[in-house]
């Protein structure tokens, strides 16, 4: 009994000597990192740059954006004068957050008005122009069409409006709560493509012309939008609808009673190719950057002032994310400078892989060229300088890194879409189809990652090996029109 106290007693003493040393050893590592973090890091001149917004070249009455915003205006009312009180609204709050932190201010404030909005009326849920054909469903639904034109006549000539303003530049002020300016342009644009895919169908030239010239319009109008100053939402919105306008091309273009224009200066104007670098969204980075900043900055005020951050939606990831690190490990371990670099250069890598290049994009294994690395080790982190920083930065990078690819994808759609074009204008046979496909890597192949596009003979059909990760059931399939289906 004498020998086995003696041994636990000589455990005790030792375990304890251990425990001691380890909690020794966590406190001094704690006070290291401690130390590490007591002075906050300059902004850095790229940073400071980065925040430097581009300027408005268009007038309230060219500017898409604001027209956006105004679109569900009381009837009789001006879409640009409502938008632009809706933006000001939103801006003023955003400019009263960054003055005073308060739970209604943070992040910015809804732009809807309280008084009535010209609202869609009807159903068109029939029309789905990414997953299904919106050229081989309209002809089913003619009388709900008319119906529905002549239900929202004033919201459906405001769509059309949008096509004759010069271009696009957000000018609410930076917010992870942006105004949900697109919205009310849902419907109404599935309305506008079913109705254009029935005037195409119409056998009537007149129709036709004057209904290719508005699909036409529409595709400068999406193209202003990419092209134009917006946050991200805005380029993946433009993307999409492209990809809409020119899928109703395709299924035109494969429809052999379909009246399409081959002469030798068609291409240009049935089925517009634009420059790449058009298809390029690493302006958008910058743009998230700059709403990244303006939320940090809210949040350290929220912070100083003890308030919980109210999350807007479920897609609020830098907020969840700062409610819950926060609380957590305190402000002492967030520095509001060292974090806005740490999103400044993940801004500059995420810009730098939106301009694809195929032959580095093969080169490095199909990864995104300049694409944020991989996630430090957790500890790493917690031992380190600004720790809740970087956590927030790598939460946000993770989130940003799709989308340059699905934005070459729609390159990659409009090339298809091009290609089926040539086909049918120079009258290729099917088994022609293969050697011009090898003649023509301008058409045949993905401009992000120069992956050939997909020859399927026995459903004639051409597809796209996509970069990105695509909701589930969009086309990237589209059919090819065949010399014997003439007639």
């Amino acid at each position: 009994m004498t020998e086995i106290g003696s041994t636990i007693r000589f455990l005790l003493k030792w375990s304890g000597r251990v425990i001691g040393g380890l909690v020794l050893i966590a406190l001094l590592l704690f006070a290291v990192v401690w130390a590490m973090n007591l002075r906050d890091e300059p902004l850095t001149p790229e940073s400071q740059a980065l925040l430097v917004p581009l300027t408005n070249p268009y007038a309230p009455e060219d500017n898409i954006y604001l027209a956006l915003a105004g679109l569900d205006a009381p009837p009789g009312e001006s879409v640009t004068a409502v938008g632009l009180a809706r933006i000001e609204r939103f801006n003023r709050q955003v400019d009263l957050a960054s003055r005073e932190a308060r739970p209604e201010t943070l992040g910015g404030a809804p732009t809807q008005d309280p008084g009535p909005r010209l609202e869609f009326r009807g159903d068109v849920g029939f029309c789905e122009p990414l997953n299904r054909s919106v050229w081989s469903d309209a002809p089913e639904h003619t009388t709900d069409i008319a119906k529905l034109l002549a239900d929202n006549a004033e919201l459906y000539q405001r769509y059309a409006g949008l096509h004759r303003r010069r271009g696009f530049h957000e000018t609410a002020h930076p917010s992870i709560t942006s105004p949900p300016v697109f919205l009310s342009a849902v419907p109404i644009r599935k309305l506008f493509l079913a109705h254009a895919a029935l005037r195409l169908r119409s056998g009537e030239p007149r129709a036709q012309r004057v209904a290719l010239a508005d699909l036409a319009d529409d595709v400068r109008l999406w193209r202003a939008v990419l092209t134009g100053r917006g946050a991200l939402i805005s380029k993946m919105i433009a993307i999409a609808y492209l990809e809409g306008d020119y899928l109703v091309l395709a299924d035109m273009i494969a429809d052999p009673q379909a009246a399409v224009p081959v002469g030798a200066a068609d291409a240009e104007v049935v089925v517009p190719l634009f420059a790449l670098g058009d298809w390029n969204i690493g302006s958008a980075f910058a743009e998230e950057f700059r709403a990244e900043v303006s939320t940090l900055e809210q949040l350290q005020r929220a912070s100083a002032t003890g308030l919980w951050v109210p999350e807007r939606y479920t897609g609020d990831l830098l907020l969840q994310s700062w409610n819950r690190v926060e609380n957590i490990a305190g402000a002492h371990f967030f520095k509001l400078h060292a974090t806005e670099n740490q999103f400044d250069r993940q801004a500059a890598r995420l810009i730098g892989s939106a301009a694809a290049n195929p032959a580095a994009f093969i080169a490095n294994g199909r990864q995104p060229v300049g694409s944020p690395p991989v996630s430090e080790h957790p500890w790493t982190v917690w031992l380190s300088y600004n720790p809740i920083g970087k956590i927030l930065a790598a939460i946000a990078a993770q989130a940003l890194t799709g989308y340059a690819p699905r934005a070459w994808d729609g390159a990659a759609l409009q090339r298809l879409v091009r290609l089926s074009y040539e086909i049918r204008r120079q009258g290729i046979e099917p088994a022609g189809i293969p050697a011009f496909l090898a003649r023509h890597p301008e058409w045949s192949t993905h401009p992000g990652d120069g992956r050939p596009f997909l020859w399927d003979a026995k459903n004639g059909e051409l597809r796209i090996q996509t970069m990105g990760r695509q909701p589930a059931g969009r086309r990237f399939g589209i059919g090819i029109w065949q010399p014997h289906s003439t007639g």
